[in-house]
């Protein structure tokens, strides 16, 4: 079992008015962005599949910001048990908007400010391109046709941030599905480790709740969206 862990852990926020995806999946870069103004904070917490004196958790805080329509500012915030705390930050830009015949298109950079790196999360600014397309969108004023599907495909650098473990390099992606108005589900391979979460929103201006795996290991969370305007 490799010592690769923290982190990903799900960033999956479904939206509810429009039955729109919002908000984005940590760790795995996507093309799901935020509108300007929007605000999406959350927090974590990976269980990990270790016999000790290896790590046995990671606290997890996330802050994602819409600056513009096109530009998002994230921080990642990890705070493993024997590591102590360090902060990626990540800067990402809408390209294309989703029509009927073509996908979401962001472009973006990971770690790309500078960081006293510890040697379990080594530093090294890495990019990519991501597209993402909802299958069946609800048409304007029209009841959604559950479940709406939504299709993630990434081509990205190597990314060593996250304990030192490739990620990111070469394609990666996976598929979101909003199964009810509340229960979402998501299954993303970042290029390491198969990724899986279910997420629950009891309703408009609610937070979401959500847990999934993370290769060998299991996680919760919690997050928050919402609009500074």
């Amino acid at each position: 079992m490799r010592y690769l862990v923290i982190t990903f852990l799900v960033l999956f926020a479904l939206g509810l008015m429009g039955a729109v995806f919002a908000a984005d999946i940590v760790t795995v870069p996507t093309a799901n962005q935020l509108k300007a103004g929007e605000v999406d904070l959350a927090a974590y917490y990976l269980f990990l599949d270790f016999a000790k004196p290896m790590p046995q958790f990671v606290r997890v805080q996330t802050f994602y910001v819409g600056v513009t329509d096109r530009l998002e500012i994230d921080a990642h915030r990890y705070d493993l048990d024997t590591v102590g705390p360090d902060t990626v930050w990540i800067a990402s830009y809408k390209v294309l908007s989703e029509t009927k015949d073509l996908p979401d298109l962001v472009v973006g950079a990971r770690d790309f400010a500078e960081r006293e790196a510890h040697p379990a999360m080594r530093q090294k600014t890495s990019y990519y391109v991501s597209a993402a397309k909802t299958l069946n969108p609800p048409a304007p004023g029209a009841a959604p046709k559950l479940p709406i599907w939504r299709l993630h495909l990434s081509l990205g650098t190597e990314d060593p941030s996250l304990l030192g473990d490739l990620r990111h390099d070469g394609f990666f992606g996976g598929v979101q599905v909003l199964v009810t108005p509340k229960i979402g589900v998501v299954a993303l391979n970042d290029g390491e480790d198969l990724i899986t979460g279910v997420t629950y929103t009891h309703g408009p201006k609610w937070p979401t709740i959500k847990a999934g795996t993370f290769g060998d290991h299991s996680w919760v969370g919690i997050n928050y969206t919402f609009n500074m305007k």
